[in-house]
This record gives structure tokens, sequence and C-alpha cells, in this order.
């Protein structure tokens, strides 16, 4: 890493650390309290008393048991006198000491005799010390601590911490606090953290964030489910990717890991963007979000319907994830957490991709051979490259070698298998280090946080790396009593490499890669080597080096380290809000972000890759004279292409935040009411270097006109190259600008506290759709209703009942398209190498539209949220219907316009389906707990709208995912395939059941039509469950979740011997030699022979005709899959020397990530690491990661 950089970060952490650790002098809170209730419970008053406040109340739950109901009606009284007049008549006696307020019972005469002087020395007794903390960790002042039968009592301080002398060894202390579940346990010494779980009533409410303001989760009408951080930091994020926490745990949300797949309530569009809306602490995210670190995260709430986030406008149409981060802790003295994990992932097993060992491709190549007869000749005249197989076949055709000797030479061949050593020599373990280290506290009037996170990957491609550094400020000041201030900063700086790919399709199953030294080996053939371009035959070569030319053979395991990129990135986000209170019902903030993004990816190829020799020789002149190539137009040495990149945006935001309560406190209306404008630049430049040296940086001029240009080479010994290079990738410049400008409302109606409503309008403008009012204008809203029935007469005795919330809401998003439209021609210029002057040229992206309007998705919910036996069970169900309209997809245009297909609003989708989460406290001791958790999404999804285009040949429709009105998105269609005829020609029937031999082209074109295919299903899975499971035994935690997809399908794709080629490389799968060969075949196998080219053969098929086979409907199946996703151990050492050493928590976790799976279809695939569409295993299914993490806070 640049030391530059990390004495800009190291500046920038002591600045933000001086100025959180600044006293400021003006009060917090208001000192005096304004309050009118009636026949209200004294624990309500006394939430009041906090919230208006912020003292910090201390208080026995056992004291409030027999309180009398207050009725008072002040205004701005006096804490003193307020808490005088509160009390009155009641058993208990108000002591403020320092913004602290602790309420003790009234001693009668026989308590006072009590005394629990820790100076006695009784025999039998013991001195009890420990911590009393919260679900997220955090410690709770003022709870009451209580030996039962005894009357020895204490109470925590600031810190959570308590200590109790002459407390006999056969003990039973009782812990309580306002809104926490008591509980009780044995004493001991060191009892260590003792965490309170809270309740319904509980003064900590359930807040959902939408970014713009925290909402209590009873006040809602949408849908949103709100994750905590002991939720969230059940599982360690070994590699940084917040996301992965989130699976299994959000009903609606889906997330495959591996391919970055992120939806919620599935797909509404086609061509506009698909992924959520990302907001973190209050403002859109357009950045990396690796750059959010999961250790500082500190609750994330999803937004799934258009009540909960019609506010994020054409944004929204997607969903909704905001993020909290953490911040330093009010009146908390300097607190440390350390977090080291490392994890490690083997290589990945390479037989996933099921390909035919050496010896079955050595079998198929020489019954290829045999069958199709080949000839030499042509082979020569054409300068034809020979595999190694037809080598030997052509020498024993021509008696240059013996049928012995032929055979013991494909014996040798088939002898050796390179998939081990592709395996050893291109893939590696992957190890992964993640140190994270923050320091947190805060005064009464401001709060501090600094922390750096630190990932270093060597992941399982050789040569690719990455690494990163995060660091993370915020500070919040209490200015006034009416202004507040939170300022954040989060630097990032990334590196990463990565090392050349190298295809297994590249070279045949049998041929050596490496010697016995490990020095690189050739193989016959290579990446687009077909005899058309690239062939070099030996004798070719050996001429090519002759004449000072670059070897011009491939060499696969070079390629590895001479194909190599390097890249690193700069992203800083800085933040700010400014908060102040105009009165007791309204507020103003004004705030923005501002977001940087400037990186360098740095793509090396040296004079050793193969692409670059054989550039370099097909653009060698010839000297007139000598015959010497001339490396005048591109020179030799390395190339270098460097890409610049950079991304900033801004987000500036004005609100005034309003609450207000009327009518005898019947009646709360509360909301908000803003403007927003948002910008997001993305700028981008591409250069390259040719002869270049890295050691002195030096390069060389190059003939771009040559490189671009049309022209065949020089020395005909290089092959019959005559396309040009692609100028794009080497040269080139970006430039996107896309702004948006808000106006916004939003509010709620409370009455009775039970019948709850609430609105939201929308109006966003956008350059996306030019300037006339007509396009960039799109109003959006929102209403909804709810009802908490709990708190009707009716339901309100029953205990078992905890609550019971009914609601409904519709409303409207939007959405912004991905690729270039409007109502606008779009132009891309571009430099024409073709012509002997070049000239700059221009390409049409898309034509004038007038008609463009933006995506809209109106949306429909209803659900309910339940709690029993005191929210034992909690939950909640929700049904949607999402109608997505005015969606841009292509349109087949009119021919006479000059365009094939244009982007318009042509579509529509509809999504419906049935969300629900189930959270159960199965058993809850006092040293054994074991929790449940549930989610569960059925989606099903239509397309209810769409311009059809009209493909030419059916294999357009079933070789990809197509959308068809009244069919899901991707949707998968087949054929009817019925096996092989007496000549072996694949077939398939068509509706009326008539076979029919495909052959999209010619004279003899034979097709079916759309009714004749067959539908399968679709590759999105329509049903997702999630269980969770969490049990705690004394010190150790155990939790597994596991995952299952279902309702879709996948193809397979099966042995075909016309996959190997002749001519180019390409394995083949396993089984592939069980093909036809002749009549009467057809009765034992499926799998078709190979393809007759000359239509004169009787056995001649046109290779079209595999389609039939290929995409076959029986080879179509379920991709239902159960998938244990991790299972997590946890150690929480106590104890005494560990206090001693000022550790408050120690943490020992082990985890294990995707240790099992089974498919239910075929258990051999892995439905995360298959093309679901053509069936190919491109990727390989990743092996399970193992990690330990240490955790310790100071």
């Amino acid at each position: 890493m640049n030391i530059r950089y990390l004495t800009r970060v190291m500046k920038l952490l002591m600045l933000f650390l001086s100025v959180g650790l600044l006293h400021v002098s003006a009060s917090t809170f208001s000192q005096s309290v304004t309050l009118r209730v009636k026949q209200a419970k004294l624990e309500d008053v006394i939430r009041s008393i906090r919230q208006q406040t912020g003292y910090a109340i201390y208080v026995d739950l056992d004291h409030l048991a027999g309180a009398k109901p207050v009725s008072i009606d002040v205004k701005n009284m006096p804490l003193p006198d307020f808490l005088n007049l509160v009390l009155q008549g009641q058993p208990l006696h108000a002591k403020i000491e320092d913004k602290t307020v602790v309420l003790t019972r009234i001693a009668t005469p026989s308590q006072r005799t009590s005394v629990n002087s820790p100076n006695e020395n009784q025999q039998g007794t013991i001195r009890v010390q420990g911590r009393v903390i919260d679900s997220l960790q955090r410690p709770i002042p003022g709870a009451s601590v209580r030996v039962i039968g005894r009357d020895i009592a204490g109470l925590t301080n600031s810190l959570g911490y308590f200590e109790i002398h002459q407390v006999p060894e056969n003990a039973t202390l009782s812990i309580s606090y306002l809104g926490y579940e008591p509980t009780q346990l044995r004493v001991r010494p060191n009892l260590g953290d003792i965490q309170l779980r809270g309740v319904s009533s509980a003064i900590q409410e359930v807040l959902v964030n939408t970014g713009y303001q925290k909402i209590d989760k009873t006040r809602l009408t949408g849908a949103a489910t709100v994750m905590n951080q002991a939720t969230y930091d059940q599982r360690v994020s070994v590699s940084g990717n917040f996301l992965e926490n989130l699976e299994g745990k959000i009903p609606g949300l889906v997330y495959n890991s591996q391919s970055g797949e992120l939806s919620i309530r599935g797909v509404s569009t086609f061509d506009a963007v698909k992924q959520p809306l990302i907001v973190v602490d209050g403002f859109p995210m357009e950045m990396d979000l690796f750059t959010i670190n999961p250790n500082d995260i500190v609750s994330i709430s999803v937004l799934r319907d258009a009540a909960a986030a019609s506010i994020y406008g054409v944004r929204a149409s997607n969903g909704v994830i905001v993020v909290e981060t953490r911040r330093g802790q009010q009146d908390a003295k300097t607190r440390v957490n350390v977090r080291a994990t490392y994890g490690f992932r083997s290589r990945p097993d390479f037989s996933y991709l099921n390909f035919a060992p050496a010896s079955e491709v050595v079998d198929v190549q020489r019954k290829q051979f045999e069958l199709l007869k080949p000839s030499e000749t042509t082979y020569e005249l054409l300068g034809y490259v020979k595999n190694p197989v037809y080598e030997i076949m052509f020498d024993k055709a021509a008696g240059r070698i013996s049928e012995q000797d032929a055979n013991s030479k494909l014996s040798q061949l088939a002898s050796y298998d390179n998939a081990k050593d592709y395996q050893r020599l291109f893939y590696q373990q992957q190890h992964t280090s993640n140190l994270n280290l923050d320091v947190s506290g805060g005064s009464a009037k401001s709060t501090y946080l600094a922390g750096v996170n630190y990932v270093g990957e060597r992941l399982n491609n050789v040569g690719d790396k990455n690494k990163q550094v995060n660091v993370n400020l915020a500070n919040t000041y209490n200015l006034s009593s009416r202004l507040t201030a939170d300022l954040r900063a989060v630097y990032t700086y990334k590196t990463n490499e990565r090392g050349g790919r190298v295809d297994y399709h590249n070279f045949y199953a049998y041929e050596r890669l490496v010697d016995e030294q490990g020095n690189a080996l050739p193989v016959k053939l290579g990446p687009k080597r077909d005899n058309s371009l690239y062939a070099v035959t030996p004798e070719r070569n050996e001429k090519l080096l002759a004449l000072g030319l670059y070897d011009q053979y491939y060499y696969p395991y070079a390629e590895t380290y001479a194909n190599t990129q390097k890249g690193n990135s700069s992203i800083a986000r800085l933040q700010g809000r400014l908060n102040g209170k105009i009165n007791d019902w309204l507020s103003a903030e004004i705030g923005g972000v501002f977001e940087s993004n400037s990186g360098v990816n740095d793509q090396l190829t040296t004079e050793d890759a193969y692409q670059l020799r054989a550039m370099i020789n097909s653009r060698a002149r010839k000297n007139k004279l000598t015959g010497a190539p001339e490396f005048l137009d591109i020179p030799r040495g390395d190339q270098l292409t460097r890409n610049h990149l950079k991304e900033n945006s801004y987000t500036l935001r004005g609100q005034f935040n309003f609450s207000h309560r009327f009518g005898g406190d019947q009646h709360e209306l509360s909301g908000i009411a803003g403007i927003e404008q948002r910008r997001i630049l993305r700028t981008g430049s591409k250069n390259s270097f040719f002869g270049y040296d890295g050691q002195v940086l030096v390069s060389k001029p190059v003939n771009y006109q040559a490189l671009g240009g049309l022209s065949f080479p020089a020395f005909t010994e290089v092959g019959k190259m005559l396309f040009p290079f692609s100028m794009d990738n080497y040269i080139g410049e970006t430039h996107h600008d896309t702004r948006f400008m808000s106006y916004y409302m939003s509010g709620t109606y409370i009455y009775s506290g039970k019948y709850i409503a609430t609105g939201s309008l929308r109006l966003d403008q956008s350059n996306l759709f030019g300037v006339d009012k007509k396009y960039k204008n799109k109003p959006l809203w929102s209403a909804g209703l709810s009802w908490l029935a709990h708190k009707e007469n009716f339901l309100a005795d029953k205990e078992w009942l905890s609550e019971l919330k009914v609601r409904t809401s519709m409303g409207f998003n939007g959405n912004v398209p991905a690729s270039d439209s409007g109502p606008f021609l779009i132009l891309q210029s571009r430099l024409n190498m073709v012509p002997y002057e070049p000239v700059i040229a221009n390409n049409i992206l898309t034509p004038e539209n007038q008609s463009i309007r933006w995506e809209t998705t109106r949306n429909y919910n209803a659900g309910i949220d339940f709690g029993l036996w005191n929210n034992r069970i909690t939950g909640s169900v929700d049904g949607y219907i999402k109608n997505s309209f005015d969606l841009f997809g292509l349109y087949d245009a009119d021919p006479t316009s000059g365009f094939n297909q244009y982007n318009a609003n042509t579509a529509s989708i509809q999504n419906r389906g049935l969300e629900f989460i189930i959270s159960s406290a199965n058993i809850r001791k006092p040293k054994f707990e074991w929790h449940t958790d549930l989610t569960a999404s059925f989606n099903h999804n239509n397309v209810t709208a769409v311009k059809t285009t009209e493909y030419s040949n059916s294999q357009l429709i079933v070789s990809k995912g197509v959308n068809r009105k009244d069919y899901p998105m991707d949707a998968v269609f087949s054929y009817n395939y019925g096996g092989l005829n007496e000549r072996g020609q694949p077939f398939v029937y068509n509706k009326e059941n008539i076979p029919r031999v495909l052959n999209f082209y010619g004279n003899n074109a034979v097709d079916v039509l759309f009714d004749d295919l067959v539908y399968n299903g679709t590759t999105t899975p329509k049903r997702v469950l999630g269980l969770n499971n969490r049990v705690r035994v004394g010190d150790w935690e155990l939790s597994a979740l596991l995952m299952y997809y279902g309702g879709h399908v996948m193809r397979v794709e099966q042995p075909n011997p016309n996959n190997l080629g002749n001519l180019a490389p390409n394995n083949l799968l396993a089984g592939s030699t069980d093909f036809w060969i002749e009549p009467g075949d057809e009765n034992r196998t499926r799998i078709p022979g190979f393809a007759r080219g000359n239509a004169s053969n009787p056995l001649y098929f046109s290779s079209y005709s595999l389609y039939g086979y290929q995409y076959a409907s029986e080879y179509v199946k379920r991709a239902d899959y159960i998938r244990l996703r991790d299972v997590v151990v946890t150690y929480n050492a106590r104890g005494a020397f560990l206090s001693k050493m000022g550790l408050s928590q120690t943490q020992i976790r082990l985890q294990a990530q995707n240790p099992w799976r089974y498919t239910f279809s075929d258990n051999s695939i892995d439905p995360e690491a298959i093309d679901k569409q053509n069936g190919q295993r491109r990727l390989l299914s990743q092996p399970p990661m193992y990690s330990i993490s240490l955790f310790a806070k100071f």
C-alpha cells in the first residue's frame, strides 16, 4: 500500500479523534417536563421523564407493582417539582444526582434495621459481582439486583456493573429493570455478563429506520423488517460482505453470494435497475458495498412495500435496505472492541464440472476420425493443424506407422489426464484475514467512534488477491438544548490482483501442461485457434522463430503469469446532519453526503502472452531488401492498458419534522416534508502503452491505424488474420451524468393510540428524460391503514395475546433505466480505423422516442403482526401484489426507420406473493435457551404484457431466457425431443406429434413453432425458506441456518461428441462415448452421433439438428435444494482473570459456511454453480469455508 495513503489516513483519524473528544458545554436535554395524562401507569410516566430529559432512571420493578395511577397536566415544570408532584401519595422517594434519578421505596421500620456492610465477615457468605447488558451488548445502568428471601439489594452503575457483599453461597439473585424481563440465577463470585431481554412494553421500542426518519414499528402500515445487531452478529462476515448475513432472516429477500444476485419480492423490470436501493445512515449509497464494515452495523431495516419505501420514489421499486452504523454512547467511558478473524477454503473440486477423462476423449476422437474420414490432403492444403489423435490416425492411414504403433501411441495419450494438474496449477486454497479495531465513548454532550478494518484475501484462482483498509469515524454533538450535529466519515483503500484466466476448453484432456521440472509446455491448439485464423503447424512455427518472429504456440500455464491485472481505488464518504428543535412539535434538519471513488486498473500483458505474440507477429512489416521482420507498427515488449475510473456523487437534503398531540391525547399527527437534490457523475478513460517497460516506465509509439485497420499479415506463416483488433479494448473515454431533484412529504395520524393512517407523496425529476416537464416529472404516492387490535377492550385482558396488528397499504414506486433511453437521439462517438484516414463515427445507441416515460410499480400489501404469550412467539404475515407497467423493453421497429429494435415502454409484470416470519423462544432458562426463527417467501412472477420479438428460429428462444406474455420472467422453453431415427438424426415432435429434424437455414429449412415448444418453468426460485436455530448452554452458543430454495428449474447439459471439435479444442462431458454410430443404436442411446456436413450422405444431418437434443425438455430438472448455509459455535469466556485484564467481554467463535447441500433432482449438481438456461457448469461449486474469530471488549 502507498505510504502516502497511510499517512493521510492516520492524519484524518487523529483529527476526528481530537474533534470527538472536544467538550461541549451546552446542555443535552431540557430539565423540565411537559405532560398531560389521565389515570396513567407510573411506569409510563417514568418513561416520559426519561424521554424528555435524558436522565437515567434507576428503579426496582417490584417497587412499581403497587403504585397508584397518575393524573397530571403540567407544562415546562422543573424536574424536581414534577417528581414531588407525581410521587405524592406513592410509597417512593426520588433523589436526583448528576442527571440520574434514583427511585427507592420509603423504608418501613423493619427495613431500616437491615445492614449490608462489606466490612462484616460472616461465615458461608460470598461477594458477588457481574454486569447487566441488553440484547445489543449495551450496559443497563440502574438495574435492580436483589437476593431472593433476603433484604440484600443493589443497583448497577452507569456501566452496568454491580457488586454485592455477604450473599449466602446457595442464594438466588433476581435481576430486573423497567422494560425488560426479570431473570433469576444462582450466585457465584463472578457472574460475568447477564443479558436481559426486552418485553413488549420496553422503553426501547423497535424502530424502523427509513433513512429519512426513525419510526416506531407499531406505527407503520407497510411491510418492513428490522434486524438488530445481536441477530446480525450471529455469524461473522469473513469476507466483509455485509449482505451475506441477511440471507434467511428477511422474508422476501433472496441473495446469492456466488453470483451477487440480490432481489426483494421478485424482479419487476427487464432493462432498468434490478437491485434494491442501499441506504447508509440516512443517505443512498452509490459506492462499493464492501466499504460497509459489517462490524459497524447496528441495525438493518428492509423496506419491502410502497408504504414503507415510497419515500424513495423512483429508486424504490425493488425495495430498500437501510443500514445504520455504530456511534459512541453518551455518558460512556472509552471502550475498545477488537475482532480478529481467519478463514480458509480448500481448492474447488474440479470433478464437479463432469468433464470426460482423457481415455474417453481419445476414444471419441478416434471414432470421429473413422466415421468422418477426413482428408489429410485437405488439412495440408488449407494449413489445418492436426490434433494429436488425428495426427496418429493420419500416420496410420498413410502407412507411416503400424496399427500396433498407433494403438500404443493412443494408449499413451489416454493414460494421462490433465484434470488434476489443471486443478493444482490454476487453483489454490483461499485464505482470508479480517481484523477490526474501534474505539468509542462519549460525554453528556458529545460522542465519538473511530474504527479501522483490514481485510486481506488470497482467492481460489492462482494470482488473485484482495486487500482493503477501511477507516470509519463518527461524531455527534449536542451544541445546545435545541441543536445537534452528526458527522461521519468513511475512507477505504482497496487493491486487487488477478492472474490470467485459462479456460479448460483451450486444450484437450490428454495434453500435458508442464514438464517434470514445472516448466510450461505448449499445446496443439488454443484459444480462437480454429484453422481459418490462427493455425500454426509445427513447421510454420519453426519458420516464425527462424525469421525472428515470436513463437506462436499456446502455453496455458504461462498465461496465468503473462496476463495480469492490478488495481487500486480510493473511496471516501463524508456526511453530516444538523438538527434544530424549533418548538415542542417541530424541528428542522439539513444534511448531505458526498461520495468519491477514484480507481486505476492496470492490465499488463507481457510479450510472453499468446495474444500479444500473435498481435505483434500479425502486424510485423517485412523488410523489402532482407525479408527480416520490422516491428514498427506494434513494437516489441510488454503492453499495458490503464483504466482510470472516477465517480463523484452527492445528496443534499433539507427537511422539517413534526409531531403533535391534541384532543386530550386522543389524536397524534406526525410527519416529514423536505426537498432533496442528488447527482452522480461517472467518468472513465482508457489508454494503452505498447513496447512497455515497467522497470524504467517507458513505452514506444504504436501505429493505431495498423492496430485497428484491416490488413493481412506480411508473413504468411503467421496465419490468415484479416480482422482488425478492437480499438475499444485499448483506448476510450466515458462520461455519465445523472441528476435527480425530489420533493417529498410523509405523514402519520394516530387516533386513540390504536387506529393509524399513513400517507406519503413524492415528486421526482431527472435529466434521464430530458428537460421537458412531461418527461422528467414523476409523482408517486402511498397510503396505509393499521389497527392495533390488542389494545381494544375486548382483547386487552387476553393474557396470551401480547400484540395483534392488522395493516394494509397501497402505493406507487418507480424505476430508472439501466441503459440509455430517452425522448431524444442518443449517439456514441468512436474512432473508425478501417479507412486509410481514420474518421470519427457516431453509433446510434437508441433512436428518438417521444413517448418514453418512467417505469412504475403499483403495490398492494396486507399484513398481520402478532405476539403471543408475552411475546414468546412473535411473527408477521404479508400478502402482496406488485403490478409493474410501462417497463422498458426491446421493441421491433419498422424496418423503414433504419433500426431493427429500440427501447420503449412496452411491457408489464406482476409479482404476487406471501411472506411470513415466525420467531419462537422455545426454552428460556438461566442456563439453557433455544430460539427458532423461520422465514418464508412465496413469489409468483408473470409477464402480463410484452411486445414479443419475432425470432427467426426456435433455437433463439430455447437457448436463452425470453420474456413471453403469460409466462414468468427467466422462463425455460424446450423441445419435445423424440430421440434418434434409424439414420441417427435427432428429431423433435411438434404439437401434432409429427417428428421434425431441425435445420434452421437453407432451402430445406425445418423448424417448429413457439406453440410446439414445452414450457418447463422458471430459473428463479418461487419458494425460499430460512430456518435459523440458536441454542445457548451456559457460556456456549450454537446456531445453524438452513436454507431452502425451490419451485424453479435448471437445464443440465448432456454428453455430446459434437462438442469435441476437430479443428479447435472443446472438452467433452463424461459419457460422450455412448453415441449413435450405426442403425439400431437408436434403440440403446439418445446421444446423437457426429453431424454429417454433406447433404448427399445418407446419414446427413445439420449441426442445427443437435439443438433438439441439447435443449430437450427431458434434460430440464427441478432445481430445488437445501443448503446448510452456516454453523456457528461461540464460547463466551468469563472469569476473574479476564476481568482483571480489563476485558468486559471475550468471545471465541468457530464457523463453517456451506458445509452441506442436498439437491433433490440430482445431488451431483449445485444449483448455485450452473447456468440454468443452457445447463453448463462453468462455475465451480464453492467448497465450505471454515473460520475462527476472536473478539474482545475492553
